[in-house]
């Protein structure tokens, strides 16, 4: 399934109504539903860094993703203006921003739509 696709999967589910409230049915209090993801790698790039970092999906959302950095961590301060996201699969990127880090696992926030790449990747 693409990236586009799985949004439109998701915001479908968001946009059904249940009776039974999100905490009752065990539910993590979270306004998007996120999806694992398998094998998805890409990118991440930003001004501050040399190359483009590899990287795996672990989880899509409508606003953001869960993704590894394979090899060593990136420092988060080369992070603070923003980055890209480049997915291999569909070949198009996003501007994120970072919403937390952990070694090199972070969460990143989507700040726009997907587009063409502005650079070239791999």
């Amino acid at each position: 399934m693409s990236f586009l696709d799985t949004l439109r999967n998701l915001l479908r589910f968001n946009g059904s109504s249940s009776a039974t409230p999100a905490f009752k049915r065990g539910a993590e209090n979270r306004r998007t539903r996120r999806i694992p993801q398998r094998m998805r790698g890409g990118y991440v790039w930003a001004d501050k860094l040399l190359a483009p970092r590899q990287c795996v999906f672990k989880d899509l959302s409508v606003g953001g993703a869960r993704i590894e950095i394979i090899g060593e961590p990136i420092k988060p301060s080369l992070l603070a203006d923003g980055l890209s996201l480049y997915f291999d699969s569909e070949r198009h990127e996003i501007p994120c921003s970072v919403a937390w880090m952990k070694g090199a696992v972070m969460g990143v926030r989507f700040d726009g739509r997907p587009r063409p790449p502005s650079r070239q990747y791999g």
